[in-house]
């Protein structure tokens, strides 16, 4: 009896070239993968990379948009993540005297500061 494919399913070929990085580290990779495995591991890549390109595509999409004068809301939520333009400070090697802890007094410190 032969065998039926669901007309949901295709098959796909494809040649990787050794020469390029990308595609020699995704054949020494399948390499590693046990045989049984290989193609749901091929599978997965395919999806995870063509996810990763429709949301690339989706997020040019929306800041072609968005390109004209930012609304108050987008531009509070572009400010958050992007990082801050100076370092942050860098705390000192000379400690306040407020915090340190003499004797095991936690607030003796306290009296050179208050007064």
């Amino acid at each position: 009896m032969a065998r039926r494919r669901s007309p949901c399913t295709s098959r796909i070929t494809l040649q990787l070239d050794s020469r390029i990085a990308l595609e020699a580290i995704i054949l020494n990779r399948i390499e590693r993968v046990p045989a049984r495995r290989r193609q749901e591991w091929l599978r997965g890549l395919l999806v995870q990379g063509f996810r990763a390109e429709c949301q690339l595509l989706r997020t040019n999409a929306i800041e072609s948009e968005n390109s004209q004068p930012m609304a108050f809301s987008r531009w509070l939520a572009v400010d958050t993540l992007r990082e801050p333009q100076y370092a942050p400070p860098i705390a000192s090697s000379a400690a306040p005297i407020a915090t340190q802890i003499i004797n095991g007094k936690p607030f003796a410190g306290l009296g050179r500061v208050i007064g």
